[in-house]
């Protein structure tokens, strides 16, 4: 059975089909009634204790934090009935086509750029490449010679380097905004932007410049992928969190109109992008660009192939720094941007828009919320019964039921041979970073300025020490509140035990991990490799 629908009707329409095969949809209202099986089952089990009366401040807490759970996974599990892909379409020949990555000399490897400009410049089909170049290096400029490729360097224009807005300094919108206004506007139709990280394959215009043949399509963009995610546990894990992402929920985005723009690599229609004011002044650019996009009636294409892989944090100095800039730009843009956006969007898509993003912080809060309760239980000695281990052939059966659920979730990923599994990594990543989420919002509530720092290309410079500081401090007063509750006699509950050694374990596994010695982001040799996989 293949779903097929129109997203825009004009002379040359995207066309889309739906991902499932006739027998997905069997396996899945199967697993429907597991799921809504599972979940009766264990509520039923839960609302029976009397917790309410004896522990009702635990109790609670418990309650609400399970709501949020089940909630957020049925609601990820039904997007799966929305996915959409486009049917490809062959580019026209005429499009006058820009591939245009940026460059900072001071904080990225120029070997890393060669590797990038080498690929883009071999793309299948006719463009010109350029280079952003804010520091105006001499050495930058040579490689582009020695490559063919075209230099751009606003240093030296007053005019273009302003301290906010469209043209702000040292910022990657205010860099493209400079060239867009100079060249871009006046000599090209298709703009393909990529970070210097971001190696594409051969194919990747040709696989997406048909969708502009629609006249309604602004932008298309193409799943985000990394070649170095072997580099370590945190280059792994921080891979493994955006796997769900970049296949179910941005296909399921897409066919509700909503397509979100990744800033790693992104391609547009230049006159929808000059007609919306070019790229979006904020340090999450790519989200506000998408809204206004929506809001000026501009259709977008997601394409749910791995069409080029970049870099991804190594160590915890370079993934807690990117993951507070990431939460803090994305708080900031709904708590102020968004509020004056005009509102043009189908219900659907605007859900979608309030949603994405606060991943960040609820995660956090939940894993915030349930260490400082078990510090509580273990102070005071309260012993709810959801916590007993009566209780644990209960847990156990919801979590068997949701696992069978998630891996064949996993069926959709992009690169599934190599993308399955049971991501463990992950969880330690959100111990690591909750704190690091809360930090971002005390930012943008207390409207913190700071400048916004470019992810590491490059082996950090910034001692691996004590950047997981707040979790030992948390490891070190569960422990305290541990002894105590041991040495006076109030924790009697196993669970509970457990629950403290394994906090514990975790905190310390985590403390551990930052002596190791990180490898360098960019690898030449896995990049070679990955360029197989592509």
């Amino acid at each position: 059975m293949i779903n097929s629908t129109v997203v825009e009707h004009s002379n040359h329409s995207v066309r889309s089909v739906s991902p499932f095969q006739w027998w997905d949809y069997i396996v899945f209202i199967t697993l429907c009634a597991a799921m809504a099986y599972g979940i009766a089952k264990f509520i039923g089990q839960w609302c029976s204790v009397k917790d309410l009366i004896q522990t009702p401040v635990s109790y609670l807490i418990l309650s609400a934090i399970l709501a949020i759970v089940l909630i957020n996974t049925t609601g990820r599990w039904f997007l799966l009935l929305f996915m959409k892909r486009p049917i490809p379409m062959s580019p026209g020949p005429n499009w006058k086509v820009a591939v245009v990555t940026t460059f900072v000399s001071q904080s990225e490897p120029i070997s890393m750029l060669e590797e990038t400009l080498k690929s883009l410049v071999s793309l299948d089909y006719p463009h010109d490449t350029w280079v952003l170049d804010e520091s105006d290096d001499d050495e930058v400029k040579a490689l582009c010679r020695n490559i063919g490729v075209h230099h751009y360097s606003r240093k030296s224009n007053p005019e273009y380097q302003t301290e906010t807005g469209r043209y702000k300094q040292r910022s990657k919108h205010g860099n493209y905004n400079a060239w867009l206004d100079e060249i871009g506007y006046r000599n090209y139709d298709i703009l393909s932007a990529f970070d210097p990280d971001h190696v594409p394959q051969t194919d990747f215009l040709s696989k997406i410049l048909g969708y502009f043949d629609c006249p309604n399509v602004g932008y298309v963009q193409v799943a985000q992928a990394y070649y170095n995610q072997s580099s370590s546990f945190i280059a792994r894990g921080a891979a493994e969190e955006t796997y769900a992402y970049y296949s179910s929920i941005e296909m399921s985005s897409y066919a509700m109109g909503y397509p979100i723009i990744i800033g790693s690599h992104n391609t547009h229609r230049l006159s929808a992008l000059q007609l919306i004011g070019g790229i979006a002044a904020h340090d999450a650019d790519d989200l506000l660009l998408t809204r206004h996009y929506r809001n000026q009636a501009w259709q977008g294409v997601y394409v749910p192939e791995i069409l080029a892989r970049g870099i991804t944090p190594v160590d915890w100095p370079s993934y807690l720094g990117q993951q507070r800039r990431w939460a803090r730009s994305v708080l900031d843009l709904k708590l102020r941007a968004y509020p004056g956006c005009s509102e043009k969007i189908h219900w659907s898509a605007q859900m979608f828009s309030l949603l994405h993003g606060l991943t960040y912080l609820h995660k956090s809060l939940i894993l915030i919320v349930l260490q400082l309760l078990l510090i509580y239980l273990l102070l005071t000695g309260e012993s709810p019964r959801v916590l007993s281990s009566e209780m644990i052939p209960n847990y156990i059966g919801l979590w068997l039921v949701l696992l069978v659920c998630e891996f064949y979730r996993q069926r959709f990923y992009l690169d599934w041979t190599h993308e399955w599994g049971t991501h463990w990594r992950v969880t330690l990543l959100q111990m690591a970073k909750s704190f690091y989420m809360l930090f971002a919002l005390f930012d943008v509530v207390t409207s913190r300025s700071i400048e916004y720092e470019l992810t590491v290309k490059s082996k950090s410079k910034v001692s691996q020490q004590l950047m997981l500081w707040p979790n030992a401090i948390m490891a070190l007063v569960t422990s305290l509140a541990w002894f105590f509750g041991i040495i006076s006699g109030h924790v009697t509950n196993p669970v509970i035990h457990f629950c403290a050694f394994g906090f514990i374990s975790f905190s310390i596994a985590l403390l551990y991990s930052e002596s190791f010695v990180p490898a360098e982001p960019f690898d030449k040799s896995l990049l070679d490799k990955s360029k197989q996989i592509v």
